[in-house]
């Protein structure tokens, strides 16, 4: 019998003919066939995150969900590939506004948005639209519309660039590790570990059962590990914490499992005896990653197999082995005064520091921890816990339409008010900025997180603690279309510079929660069970 060999399938990209196997993904063969850092995989084959974004005859489409036999003959895009005069614009108008942070999500959407300039200019709303197809987990979306609205509007005079040191050094306070400012940043080639694992390395795909399968490449190991994509459930949110019972009790809060959904997935390469490389290379993830258990993963490889690996993690797993937030539930006096109780999962990571830090801090305040079923939590994300507490307690007397003001632990402050508009104000003491459009990005971001997380953000997980949803979609995350106007206000404030981010997120939580009438669980528009 005559063997059958799968079809070949000739398109043109960036102005090159590739011919290469039928089966797969667009981003697929991108991944493998080609050499270009802006084409992304956040969430493969999902279609939900928007960084494996290019053109396909000028349109833009997600590639990690196009079928390599529908683009014979076509003519594909990538962020190299596009009109560079356009591209130049779009890069100037980011730099200006501080669009970029981690800038894994970046080169996707430049390409989507070099797409609706086919359209002419475009305004808001139809920006906020496009994004739809895209997740920013850092900038909560405004500075990237505001980008656009000047890049794709030709009368509009880009302001001069930041100054790239005060830039990098406001971003490194607020997202916790050293992040890079430069063109190189959008263009995809920030550093990160898929991007840098020497070329002879294999490669090593996290799969459900807990372990890992080893190819010769990417595509070979993604196949091997026989993927099940994951899916939205039906399954309902769960309180997992009880909340303790106090006299005088007048407020209480339960909350639930939140993924951080970071948009670049856990990944890291070693060499036998080596370091393995840093799973946030330019930040990103605001500590949800800082002890991600993939580096010692791909150290452990390579001592394995005596050779270099690079452990990656797909979408569904980060969702199922990364850390999350401890669920909380609360109760409180009108002194201030009560009882917190944090969720603990097995395996988690260590909570005895946060624990110490929060009998210091607030010591009319009694902390227990509990041990519950579901995913593993962590104590390095933005705020985790201590952002809840402050948010409550400004909440006790809260009044809706009224500023809520919040002081973190480091002295910064940050103020909040919901305009008659729907949009918000945002007052910040930061002590010295450094960059006000790098502070003013970062204030939007978390302005994005607290929203969310009061609204519609958190995981599924059954009475047995696996988790259920393990798309994009299914976290709760705000859409830029969901994102509020955000004015954004820098007080003088002559001390040192201050990382005013876990201020802003408790301070927005605060108002957002007062302003839907302090329901006892988050997110409060979802069904959550007890």
């Amino acid at each position: 019998m005559a063997s059958q060999e799968t079809p070949l399938v000739s398109f043109e990209v960036n102005g090159e003919t590739l011919a290469c196997s039928s089966e797969g993904t667009l981003l697929d063969a991108l991944k493998s066939e080609t050499n270009f850092s802006s084409v992304k995989d956040g969430c493969s084959p999902q279609g939900q995150c928007g960084c494996c974004t290019v053109l396909v005859d000028g349109v833009a489409r997600v590639s990690c969900v196009t079928p390599l036999r529908r683009v014979a003959g076509r003519t594909i895009t990538t962020l190299e590939g596009v009109d560079p005069l356009l591209r130049q614009r779009l890069f100037d108008a980011f730099e200006c506004t501080g669009a970029s942070q981690c800038g894994f999500c970046t080169p996707g959407i430049l390409v989507r948005l070099c797409g609706l300039a086919r359209k002419g200019s475009p305004t808001e709303s139809q920006v906020r639209t496009a994004l739809g197809a895209h997740l920013c987990r850092c900038t909560g979306f405004q500075s990237i519309v505001d980008a656009a609205l000047l890049a794709l509007h030709d009368a509009a005079e880009i302001p001069a660039p930041r100054d790239p040191e005060k830039a990098s050094a406001r971003a490194a306070l607020e997202s916790g590790t050293r992040q890079h400012i430069g063109v190189d940043v959008m263009e995809g080639a920030a550093g990160f570990a898929i991007d840098t694992y020497p070329p002879q390395s294999l490669v090593a795909v996290a799969t459900s059962n807990g372990e890992y399968v080893v190819g010769e490449s990417e595509r070979s190991a993604r196949a091997l590990s026989g993927k099940v994509q994951g899916r939205n459930s039906s399954v309902p949110l769960r309180a997992s914490v009880t909340v303790p019972e106090i006299d005088g009790s007048i407020l209480t809060l339960q909350t639930t499992f939140v993924e951080p959904g970071y948009v670049e997935s856990d990944t890291s390469w070693c060499e036998p005896g080596g370091t393995p490389a840093s799973a946030f290379a330019n930040a990103g993830a605001f500590g949800a990653k800082r002890h991600s258990r993939v580096g010692q993963d791909a150290a452990r490889l390579a001592e394995e197999y005596k050779q270099s690996v690079v452990a990656i993690w797909p979408r569904e797993e980060v969702v199922r082995r990364g850390a999350k937030r401890p669920p909380i539930a609360l109760s409180l006096r009108g002194d201030g005064s009560g009882s917190l109780r944090i969720g603990r999962t097995p395996d988690s990571d260590d909570l005895t520091p946060l624990c110490e830090t929060l009998r210091e801090k607030f010591d009319k305040i009694t902390v227990e921890v509990v041990d519950i079923v579901g995913p593993r939590v962590g104590a390095s994300h933005r705020g985790a816990v201590i952002a809840e507490l402050l948010a409550a307690k400004a909440s006790l007397h809260g009044v809706a339409g009224e500023p809520i003001e919040v002081e973190a632990l480091n002295g910064a402050r940050a103020s909040v008010a919901k305009r008659d508009d729907g949009s918000l104000e945002v007052r910040v003491a930061a002590g010295d900025p450094l960059c006000d459009v790098t502070l003013e990005s970062y204030v939007v971001g978390a302005v994005h997180q607290g929203l969310g997380m009061v609204q519609s953000e958190g995981i599924a997980v059954d009475e047995e603690g696996d988790v259920h949803d393990l798309t994009i979609r299914s976290f709760g995350i705000l859409s830029a279309s969901q994102m509020p106007r955000v004015h954004v206000v820098i007080e003088d404030d002559p001390r040192e510079p201050l990382a005013c981010g876990v201020a802003v997120l408790a301070a927005t939580m605060a108002v957002h929660w007062v302003a839907s009438g302090r329901g006892p669980v988050w997110p409060v528009e979802r069904e959550v069970v007890g």
